[in-house]
């Protein structure tokens, strides 16, 4: 398998740390503004639901890091382990 350029690797540590961001910021602001989904327009978060959402954003935005593992199997277990970890925090983080 061919390994990744550097700059795909950039991209998908901007995509990552652009996504963290959100959910950082999520978290600090205890605010979540209105975004659209498939089902249509979900209102904005306040206080522990965006502190949740944001927590889970985090996870999920560290997945594309894996682009920087050894092998591909490497990969695979770092974003299913962040998927993972992403899902924990939505049913058990308490805020």
């Amino acid at each position: 398998m061919r390994r990744p350029d550097p700059l795909t690797k950039f991209l998908f540590a901007l995509i990552s740390l652009t996504v963290v961001a959100v959910g950082a910021l999520a978290v600090v602001s205890e605010y979540a503004p209105a975004r659209s989904t498939r089902f249509g327009m979900a209102g904005p978060l306040f206080d522990r639901d965006a502190v949740r959402f944001g927590v889970t954003v985090i996870f999920v935005g560290l997945a594309p890091l894996g682009i920087f593992a050894r092998s591909a199997r490497g990969a695979g277990w770092w974003a299913a382990g962040c998927m993972a970890v992403a899902v924990f925090s939505v049913f058990f983080v308490k805020v």
